[in-house]
């Protein structure tokens, strides 16, 4: 794929990428075991989709964005009432398994 308006799109090679697990063990800060790959946090526990090609990364208060490849789809969920915790939260988790039963 190529340029579009100044924005550059994702080719398949690098969207497969983004999958390569760079780092692994537990988040220092956040206490939990992670993998990251290039720019997202890598399902490798399979705890949020049941697809190993699935990256996401959440913010504080419960946000989240979640890109499953193999199931070639994506989600996003930003709240209006923030909760406490870095490491999201039932809404979101809820949300994304919902999305999963639909399929």
């Amino acid at each position: 794929m190529g340029a579009s308006h100044g924005v550059r799109l994702f080719s398949e090679d690098l969207a497969g990428q983004v999958m390569d697990v760079r780092i692994e063990g537990t988040d220092m800060a956040l206490g939990v075991p992670m993998a990251f790959g290039l720019g997202f946090g890598i399902n490798t526990a399979k705890l949020l989709s049941p697809n190993p090609n699935t990256c996401f990364w959440g913010g504080w208060g419960g946000s989240l964005a979640l890109i499953d490849q193999d199931a070639k789809m994506s989600m996003s969920y930003v709240m209006n009432k923030m909760d406490v915790g870095l490491t999201g939260d039932v809404r979101s988790y809820n949300l994304v398994q919902a999305m999963y039963a639909a399929l």
